[in-house]
């Protein structure tokens, strides 16, 4: 089964940033996809979405349209996501 995890967080002590943004992907029964997203500030709880797609054409442009706004989050949180954790990318779903 294949499993994609990845992993960001942004830090700025000076404005008391700390977040985690998680994106989990999933192939599920029945040939669905499932993108499960977690965010939340580090070390709290996180809170979590799960969505479903019929295809991974779909599951692939909500995953880029999803990382696109957090790597610009420095227009609204002032600092960057930077990835800290990837795994499950050797031959599967290619997100970037």
């Amino acid at each position: 089964m294949l499993s994609t995890h990845l992993v960001l967080r942004a830090v700025k002590p000076e404005t008391n940033v700390n977040r985690v943004y998680e994106i989990r992907i999933n192939k599920g029964l029945f040939d669905s996809w499932l993108v499960i997203i977690g965010y939340g500030r580090y070390g709290g709880g996180t809170c979590q979405k799960i969505y479903s797609f019929f295809n991974e054409l779909d599951a692939t442009a909500f995953v880029h349209k999803n990382l696109k706004k957090r790597f610009q989050s420095h227009k609204r949180i002032g600092c960057y996501y930077k990835i800290v954790k990837a795994s499950g990318f050797e031959g599967g779903m290619s997100i970037f």
